[in-house]
């Protein structure tokens, strides 16, 4: 009897710690699984962070080149051909200063669309003389008035750039900036009834060097007039062109052909074609 008593007993002893063994151990897996669980929705967490990260740099990436897309300027081909049909055919009326712009146009690093301007230059020209020569600029043989030759072109564009020849003559009695305005008034009153449809610019006075400055011919005379003419401007109905502040104060040496007023390549490639090509780019 207590043999069988004894065995019972340990047969309860050894079904507890079967029993205690096999909670343990489930306990055990579930912590298992519940880390694994966790270290899966960490993974997953940084998988879709990285992935937001990927998403918010392509966004970037995007908007940035949508951006640089949307900030680039024309083609050099659209370029070109604005800058061809703005120029070509157009006329370009001047002195000496013109005359060796003219000249620069046919030279190899001259841009191309300057190969059809029509110019109508004369050496020792002026306002008055624009206005009353009938032996003007050659045209097609030709010596005639401007007028006549713009009649002719019927231009859509015209291009003026005269005075720098009269300043000289500012200090002589009885001529003054104000009769110079005035005639150049005239002078576009006259262009105007011959090509009513034509646009004109007026490219005001470049500086001289300041080597060559005088008590009459000055850079600041050369200021106050370009300031009147660009008050008349509007009045006329005319558009004013400011090339001179693209030179500065004075025209420097490296930029002069003789050392006072007159304009060599570097400046017509440096300075007057970029002035063109802006306003054309711009239109």
């Amino acid at each position: 009897m207590n043999k069988r008593a004894n065995r019972v007993y340990w047969l309860l002893i050894i079904m507890i710690l079967i029993l205690g063994f096999s909670f343990i151990i489930s306990g055990i897996r579930k912590e298992k699984h519940k880390n694994d669980n966790d270290n899966i929705d960490v993974e997953n967490m940084e998988t879709t962070t990285n992935n937001e990260s990927v998403t918010e740099t392509t966004t970037a990436e995007t908007t940035e080149e949508e951006s640089t897309t949307e900030g680039t300027t024309i083609s050099p081909e659209e370029a070109q051909k604005k800058l061809e049909d703005f120029y070509g055919g157009q006329v370009f009326i001047g002195d000496s200063i013109m005359s060796g712009f003219a000249n620069y146009t046919f030279k190899e690093e001259a841009p191309s669309w300057l190969n059809s301007v029509i110019f109508l230059t004369k050496v020792s020209w002026g306002i008055s003389s624009a206005l009353s020569d009938e032996s003007g600029p050659m045209y097609q043989g030709k010596a005639q008035k401007v007028t006549t030759s713009l009649g002719e072109i019927k231009p859509e564009r015209i291009f003026i750039n005269l005075g720098i020849n009269e300043m000289n003559g500012l200090g002589s009695p009885g001529y003054s900036i104000d009769k110079l305005i005035s005639k150049y008034g005239e002078l576009i009153d006259s262009i105007k009834n011959a090509v009513p449809e034509s646009t004109v610019y007026i490219i005001n006075i470049t500086p001289c060097t300041e080597e060559k400055e005088t008590s009459t011919f000055s850079n600041e005379t050369i200021k106050e007039f370009d300031k009147e003419l660009e008050s008349k401007c509007a009045e006329w109905g005319v558009e004013y062109l400011d090339l001179a502040s693209e030179f500065g104060d004075v025209l420097k040496p490296e930029y002069s052909s003789d050392q006072f007023v007159h304009h060599n390549d570097k400046a017509y490639s440096e300075i007057w074609v970029p002035f063109l090509e802006k306003l054309a780019l711009a239109s």
